[in-house]
Order: C-alpha cells, then structure tokens, then sequence
C-alpha cells in the first residue's frame, strides 16, 4: 500500500510525480467510451458512511438525476439529517447555532456553484474513495492497483477535485501554512493532470484539468467538499466558503441558524439535551466511581 511509504517519501519529487501521472491517467481514463446507463443513485462512499451513521435516506436506491441542483439538494438534507440523528452533534447551544448557521449558509449560496453551461451535465464518473491506503504502487509509486471501486458513480463535473490529502493533511487543517503547501501541490497534480489528459484525446483540450482549475481558483472546490464530507463540514464552511461572502461570528451565526429551520429555539434546545443526557450514559457506562 502506498500509505506504508507515503509519510516519509511524499517529499521525493520524482515519486510523488510518478504517483500523481498515473492518478491522473486513472482520472482520464475514466471517462465512458460507450454509452453507460444509469438506473441507480449516485452512491459516493460519504452517502453510505453517513447512512450507517444513523443518517435518513434522502435518495431512494432507484433515483438519478438529470441536473446538479437536485442532487445538490438532497446532498444537503443528508448532511441536515445526519445532525439531527447524532445525539452527541453539539457540544451546547452556541455550537449548535454554528453548525444550524453552516447548513443555512450552504443552501443559500448553493445556486452560485453550478455553472449555467453545465446545469444540464456533462457527468463524469468519479473515484468517491480515493484514498492513500487504496492505492497499491511499486517501489518506484508507479500505481499497480487501486481499491474499493465499488464507490465509483457518475457525478457533477465541479465535484472534481485534487485529493485533500496530498500534503498528508487532513481536509480540515488545510488553512494557513498547510493550504499554501497543499496550493503547490495541487498545481502540479493540475498540470500533470492537463498533460496527461491532452495526450490521451490527441492534443485536444483538456477538460477535466480546466475545471478542476476553476474550481480552485474560485474557491468552489471546498463548497463541493462540504457536501463529501463526513465529519469537516463546519470547519470548510468557516474557513472558506463563508470568508469569501462574510466571516463567521456569534451575530451571524445567530441570524443564518434562525433561516435553517422554523423554531429554531426547539431544535437547539433538543439538540443540547440530547448531548447532556448523552454524556451521562457515558459517565455511568466509563465513569470512574466516586
């Protein structure tokens, strides 16, 4: 597994690049040659983890979709439902109003993240699980096989994305010194990416290079993230998708919480109580005796 080496070899130029030209093959040649029918959801593995998860199914096995906003919306009410089904979701009701305020936040500003010439598609399929410990390469990181494909599905085109963890961070420390480290690297993934993909189509224009471009360069990349994420969706949402319209504070935090849901008072006030009473299963289960 590349994951056995990955720590202390990511430095290592020549490696990396090897390992990075052939994600990018696998991602250019992942594009159907031949018609592909559809007849199920889209299953990325972030939908099945938040399901087992206690999470309501918003998608019923038998859905597709024709346009991105549906897919949006039901992406969302997954995300709504795994917060209220988690009885430890908040920790007190300041928390629970920041994490209330991100879902707001996100089905406000949602409409601003699909393109109008791709409304209708195109889709692409897409590795949901990529991970370094899915990656099986030789010495020399050349890739001799990948796992877990059980999650690949057709997806919006903006959902592509350089994987978080090149840099060996987690997606929701990539702020401050650790994004301008991972903002190198996902360049040269980018590029290598474009020079694959050109030489693959003959020369013609690299499509999938281009859109994972502007979607980093306009900061839609972690708006797509959120809706992958399992456990980092508020830290993506203020750290960079809300500084781009308005920082998080309490005040806004407050007024966007009231916007997710009527009598948003109740929700807050079950959610807290969920977590105390929680929290006291756990003392009498693991708390030492008096």
């Amino acid at each position: 597994m590349s994951v056995d080496t990955w720590r202390e070899r990511r430095a290592d130029q020549a490696k990396r690049r090897t390992l990075f030209r052939g994600l990018a093959r696998v991602r250019s040649d992942s594009t159907p040659t031949a018609p592909v029918t559809l007849a199920n959801r889209p299953l990325p593995c972030c939908v099945a983890i938040l399901e087992n998860g206690g999470a309501p199914r918003t998608m019923p096995r038998d859905e597709t979709y024709s346009r991105p906003e549906p897919f949006i919306a039901d992406m969302l009410a997954l995300h709504d439902g795994k917060f209220l089904a988690h009885r430890n979701a908040v920790f007190d009701a300041a928390d629970c109003r920041g994490q209330m305020a991100a879902r707001a936040l996100l089905r406000t500003v949602s409409h601003l993240y699909v393109p109008r010439e791709r409304r209708a598609g195109p889709f692409h399929l897409q590795l949901t699980d990529l991970h370094v410990s899915n990656i099986l390469v030789d010495d020399d990181w050349n890739i001799t096989c990948l796992l877990d494909l059980e999650w690949i599905c057709s997806l919006p085109a903006e959902m592509l994305a350089v994987p978080y963890w090149l840099t060996g961070r987690s997606i929701h420390e990539l702020v401050g010194d650790d994004l301008s480290r991972f903002d190198l690297v996902c360049r040269e993934f980018m590029d290598m990416l474009e020079e694959e993909e050109v030489a693959m189509t003959g020369g013609s224009q690299s499509v999938l290079a281009r859109i994972m471009h502007e979607s980093w360069e306009s900061g839609a990349v972690w708006f797509w993230r959120c809706l992958t994420s399992v456990d980092a969706l508020f830290h993506l949402v203020e750290d960079h998708v809300s500084p781009r319209y308005c920082p998080f504070s309490s005040k806004v935090e407050q007024v966007l919480s009231e916007y997710w849901c009527q009598d948003s008072a109740a929700v807050v006030r079950s959610k807290v109580a969920d977590n105390e009473k929680y929290e006291e299963e756990l003392r009498s289960l693991f708390g030492k005796p008096d």
